[in-house]
């Protein structure tokens, strides 16, 4: 902005924003603005100056997601359609101790979760690496070591293949990683491509499960077989999901009962005995529990005397007690911890 009018401008001022008709009309509210907010519709608050303390640290809105389960509910029925509205007023008895309680459980419960992504995206880089490593150090790039629709297929708005733009983003994040092993590489091969097991270790879980489904599908077979499944597709959609799942929890979202925006395939009862219960479990099959269903039986392959299992099951014991809450949103059956696949 020049001239005179810019001159009459702060930071402060509304002439700082493009002129346009703006919907949003909630006011900025202080702290002990909020508070009282809160309690007005209804939510008890033992302590104000700690609920005061996890506003400042947590956030108005960030809460807002805990305390969701908390609100009246009515629902109304015409005919065969149920209309279900949610007030923004809590239900009785409703305790901002237990929302902050719900936030600390979903936190850990995220940081959980976030150990078996990892070992899950690290055993799959090595078994990628190894099986096209055999073929070339570079058969990653190589469009016919690949599946014909991911390398050769092209998008007739951009005029690439998926391959080359995952050969972009990833050849990206490899020059732009301050690792001392892609630094040495970089500074000892100058324009040189690293070969797959270096070059694996700068992808990321979205990038190694993208190259997953980009794979010959013999070779997505080959993988899928070690995590005792035959089919590709189950494969795909299992990475698909824990992708999705890993985002949450790496990004602070809200895990503990998050609908499944990509909801995982599941193999016949034959074919993985442990896994069956949960096709019948309702919920279950779209919320966390599915995720942490999945990612059991693949740890299990991977290292089968690991304790996570055993640490889930204990971090659950510690769920929040309160009747408007409970694990069975989050798609946890009833007596889940004592089916075979958890002991």
């Amino acid at each position: 902005m020049t001239g005179p009018s810019a001159r009459k401008c702060t930071v402060r001022s509304s002439c700082f924003w493009p002129a346009r008709s703006m919907a949003y009309a909630k006011p900025y509210l202080t702290i002990p603005q909020q508070l009282a907010l809160i309690q007005s519709r209804g939510m008890h608050m033992t302590d104000i100056d700690k609920a005061a303390h996890a506003l400042e640290r947590i956030g108005y809105y960030r809460l807002s997601g805990f305390w969701h389960p908390f609100r009246l509910r009515t629902v109304a029925v015409t005919g065969t359609t149920k209309v279900v509205t949610v007030s923004d007023d809590f239900r009785p008895q409703s305790n901002f101790e237990a929302v902050v309680d719900l936030y600390v459980f979903d936190k850990k419960m995220r940081l959980h979760f976030m150990d078996v992504f990892e070992r899950i995206e690290i055993a799959l880089r090595v078994q990628i690496s190894l099986l096209l490593g055999k073929v070339s150090p570079w058969a990653h790039r190589d469009p016919f070591a690949l599946h014909g629709n991911f390398s050769k297929k092209r998008n007739p708005t951009s005029g690439k293949t998926k391959h080359e733009v995952w050969l972009e983003r990833t050849d990206a994040a490899f020059n732009e990683s301050r690792a001392e092993f892609a630094d040495h590489f970089r500074k000892k091969y100058p324009g040189d491509y690293p070969p797959i097991w270096i070059a694996c270790e700068a992808w990321d879980f979205g990038a190694m499960s993208t190259l997953f489904n980009g794979l010959a599908k013999a070779d997505q077979e080959t993988i899928a077989i070690q995590y005792g499944i035959t089919s590709f597709q189950i494969m795909e959609s299992w990475l698909r999901c824990l992708n999705f799942a890993r985002n949450c929890c790496a990004h602070h979202s809200r895990f503990w009962n998050r609908p499944l925006v990509i909801r995982p395939s599941w193999p016949s009862e034959i074919e993985a005995p442990k896994l069956f219960h949960i096709q019948s479990a309702g919920k279950a099959l779209v919320r966390t529990y599915a995720v942490a269903c999945l990612s059991k039986h693949m740890l299990d392959a991977i290292n089968p005397t690991s304790s996570w299992g055993n640490r889930l099951k204990e971090l659950c014991t510690a769920f929040p007690q309160n009747p408007a809450i409970s694990l069975a949103a989050a798609g946890f059956p009833a007596d889940w911890e004592k089916q075979p696949l958890w002991n």
